[in-house]
C-alpha cells in the first residue's frame, strides 16, 4: 500500500493486525442507536435472510451478541481498553455529530500536526471535508448502488466488464437463489437517538442494564 494508506474494518480491535507505527481510530456508538442501524442493515441484505424480520426479533439477536461482527459489548471493550494509547484515537459517533468540525480537527491533529495545521489555516479544505462527510452528500452512494444493482448482469455493467470480486458475489447470490437488493439504503438517517422510535421501555432498560 502506498503510504499513507487507510483501512476501514468492522473487526474488533483485538482482531486487527497491530503495529506501533500505525494509527488507529476507533468509533463507538450508543448501543441503542447501533442496534437500530444494524437492524436496518440486516433487513436490507438478502444474505441475512431477515427481510421480514421484526425489530423485536433483531433486538434479541443484538443483546445476545449473535450479530455478524460478534457481541457489541465485547467489541466496544476491545477498543475502549486502548483509548489512552498514544497511537489510538477513541471517539464517539455522538461527539462527531455534536460538533463535526471540532471532531474533524481532532482527527487531523491525531494523524499528524501537518494535517491539523492545514485545516486550521485553510477554511476551504475544512468546508470541503465537512461537505463530503455530511449525510446528505453520502446519501448519493445509495443512488449509485441502486443504479449499479439494477443494471448488472453476468457479463457487463453498462458496457464494462464486471470486476472479479463482484463475479464472486453474483455467483454466491445465484447458488443461494438470492435477489440483488434494489431498495438499497446503506446510508440511512445518520441520526442520534433514533432508537426512541424503536425501543420499548423494557428493551431500553434491558440493554442499558447490560451496558452498565
Amino acid at each position: 500500500m502506498i503510504h499513507p494508506g487507510a483501512i476501514k474494518t468492522h473487526l474488533p480491535f483485538h482482531m486487527c493486525p497491530y503495529s506501533p507505527n500505525a494509527k488507529y481510530i476507533y468509533v463507538a456508538r450508543n448501543p441503542r442507536d447501533c442496534c437500530v442501524s444494524f437492524y436496518h442493515h440486516t433487513k436490507m441484505f438478502p444474505e441475512y435472510h431477515f427481510q421480514d424480520g421484526s425489530f423485536d426479533d433483531f433486538f434479541e439477536v443484538f443483546i445476545n451478541g449473535e450479530t455478524e461482527w460478534g457481541d457489541y459489548f465485547d467489541h466496544l471493550l476491545s477498543g475502549y481498553e486502548h483509548r489512552n494509547d498514544p497511537n489510538v484515537c477513541f471517539i464517539t459517533y455522538e461527539e462527531m455529530k455534536e460538533d463535526t468540525k471540532a471532531a474533524v480537527l481532532k482527527l487531523a491533529k491525531f494523524l499528524g500536526p501537518q494535517y491539523g495545521d492545514t485545516l486550521e489555516s485553510d477554511d476551504e479544505i475544512m468546508m470541503k471535508i465537512l461537505d463530503h462527510t455530511s449525510i446528505k452528500f453520502m446519501k448519493r452512494f445509495n443512488e449509485d448502488m441502486k443504479l449499479f444493482y439494477s443494471n448488472i448482469d453476468e457479463t457487463n455493467l453498462n458496457g464494462t466488464e464486471v470486476p472479479d470480486g463482484l463475479k464472486y458475489v453474483m455467483e454466491y447470490f445465484k447458488i443461494k437463489d438470492l435477489k440483488m437488493p434494489h431498495n438499497f439504503e446503506l446510508i440511512r438517517k445518520g441520526a442520534v437517538v433514533d432508537w426512541k422510535n424503536y425501543f420499548s421501555p423494557v428493551q431500553s432498560k434491558r440493554l442499558m442494564e447490560k451496558f452498565y
